[in-house]
């Protein structure tokens, strides 16, 4: 029988109170002054309003653990790819109604009102004023500025904190901690959509990557034409406010795909008030490459790590779908422990269910949030280049690869003896595809057409292939493919269903090679091989 993971002892850390000078205090998700980042405007004014995350820990964690390596265990046919039903994880694992209801109990005390519970019980959502919260955690929030992760865009006003946050000591004892406080989100009406649905591609077509040209270099046409376009898998997407639906079947039917049913929308939080090119393409590329597939849109108010984390953990405590994929994301070094931690929360969840859940790396060229959960398949960058022919001519680590050493996670067994120098750390990326800026991706977003990069292409792409990949193994009866990592650095058959990248390097000094390697994993899929190798 194989240990524990490692990287449950921050968990269960975690879910205890912290302690400094003046007594025990209350894990914090709120940020501090951090240059180039956070920005410190001094205190916020009392009166403002706030919205925030508390978070209850997983119970029985190691026997969670324990449960999720024996259903990916080929060794062991009686549990092997047996996933746990949602109704089985709330009785074994969820925290528990009391607790919840006690921390209800002391919000409302303090005239804080309670917005909403998710699914799992994970998290619990509240407001109130600036002073309320003051007042019931005993400390003073601040006024803050964040960078923008969108480049170019504006900085976006937030909450932070120089103190502790120490509320009484049932509630400490209750909670894993205030994961995250940030304004109220924009509830205006959302804006009729207008426009019309254009079949016609875009002039300068050879300037861009089509999907024909990304499911050829992949080998997701080679499953399409088998037949396995996703049919009969639910393929989910975690995104922030929504998109135009005749942008995305705009593009669908420029390329082909049609007829394409639109996403079934998921509002997870409060009413949805703006689009973003973001969830456009995650929507647009996910569909292409599973055009079979029941496709799924787990939308947040807007992008912040509030609304993302919420939509996170309520697509997977839904437990609907077997491919589950998201491009909102943040560098891990932004994100205080607590909010990466709460990912990861809900993505060993996912993992129990039978989840395959796939994250953009980012493109920083350092670790992001969520993707270094060991829970994850975190999809790194590639440049890619065509021959006259058609076919792959070369592929190499994209210099902005998410990749590194995780700060959060130590290092998951499966890793031990692959990667050699992760100094006792989780390491990313697992897998990669294409997301240079010298090979851009089309979009159609607000009726125009757009080249863009990044991995917040890869990962949809990724995440649309193994939606294909599940359409096959349920076409052969047998089960979805649920977590992948585990199999991906344990079993060569798997490893070798990836064409191996061994070229170029990140900033950070990371350089591809033979075998797994930061910038680029275990390197690009081949899905009909993939689909093929995988137990």
């Amino acid at each position: 029988m194989r240990p524990l993971s490692v990287w449950c002892v921050a968990s269960l850390a975690l879910a205890a109170a912290a302690c400094g000078d003046d007594g025990p205090v209350l894990p914090s998700g709120l940020p501090r002054p951090l240059a180039g980042v956070y920005f410190d405007f001094g205190p916020a004014p009392e009166k403002e309003r706030f919205r925030a995350l508390i978070g209850f820990p997983t119970r029985d964690v190691p026997g969670l653990e324990s449960a999720i390596e024996d259903m990916y265990d080929p060794g062991k046919p009686e549990t092997f790819r047996k996933y746990m039903s949602v109704d089985t994880w709330m009785e074994r694992y969820a925290p528990s109604e009391s607790d919840i209801a006690a921390v209800e109990a002391w919000l409302t005390q303090h005239r804080m009102e309670i917005r909403r519970r998710s699914k799992n019980r994970l998290l619990l959502e509240f407001a109130g004023t600036v002073e309320q919260f003051n007042t019931a955690f005993d400390t003073e929030l601040r006024d803050f500025e964040r960078e923008n992760p969108s480049k170019g865009g504006k900085p976006l006003r937030t909450f932070g904190a120089l103190e502790p946050l120490r509320p009484p000591q049932n509630i400490i004892d209750l909670t894993s901690g205030v994961i995250a406080v940030d304004v109220p989100a924009d509830t205006a009406p959302l804006p009729a959509e207008g426009g019309s649905i254009e079949t016609e591609l875009p002039e300068e077509l050879a300037q861009g990557l089509t999907p024909a040209q990304i499911a050829r270099a992949y080998a997701v046409d080679r499953l399409h034409d088998g037949g396995h376009r996703g049919q009969g898998v639910k393929l989910g997407v975690v995104v922030g406010a929504t998109f135009k639906t005749r942008d995305l079947q705009s593009f669908w039917r420029s390329f082909g795909v049609m007829p394409r049913d639109n996403p079934e929308v998921v509002v997870t939080a409060d009413p949805i008030s703006t689009r973003y090119i973001e969830t456009t393409l995650d929507m647009q590329w996910s569909g292409v490459m599973a055009p079979g597939a029941e496709l799924i849109a787990y939308e947040g108010p807007d992008a912040r790590t509030l609304s993302i984390l919420y939509a996170w953990n309520e697509a997977i405590a839904a437990g609907e779908v077997s491919v589950l994929s998201t491009s909102f994301a943040h560098r891990e070094e932004t994100e205080a422990q607590p909010i990466r931690e709460q990912y990861h929360e809900a993505s060993r969840m996912g993992a129990a269910l039978g989840m395959t859940i796939v994250v953009a790396s980012g493109d920083s060229s350092r670790p992001d949030v969520p993707s270094s959960s060991p829970y994850v398949t975190c999809v790194g960058g590639t440049m890619l280049e065509f021959g006259d022919d058609g076919e792959v001519a070369r592929e190499v680590a994209w210099s902005g690869s998410g990749s590194g050493r995780s700060r959060a996670f130590k290092t998951p067994w499966w890793q031990e003896g692959v990667v050699l120098d992760a100094q006792g750390q989780r390491a990313v990326s697992d897998v990669a595809l294409n997301a240079s800026g010298d090979s851009r991706y089309w979009l159609y977003y607000l009726g125009e057409w757009e080249r863009r990069n990044g991995t917040s292409f890869a990962a949809p792409v990724f995440a649309g292939l193994m939606a294909s990949v599940n359409s096959q193994r349920l076409a052969e009866d047998k089960p979805v493919v649920g977590w992948l990592n585990r199999a991906l650095y344990t079993d060569a058959k798997v490893q070798s269903a990836f064409r191996d990248i061994t070229a170029g390097k990140t900033p950070e000094g990371f350089s591809a090679g033979p075998g797994w390697d930061y910038p680029t994993g275990w390197g690009a899929p081949l899905a009909d091989k993939l689909a093929e190798a995988l137990p």
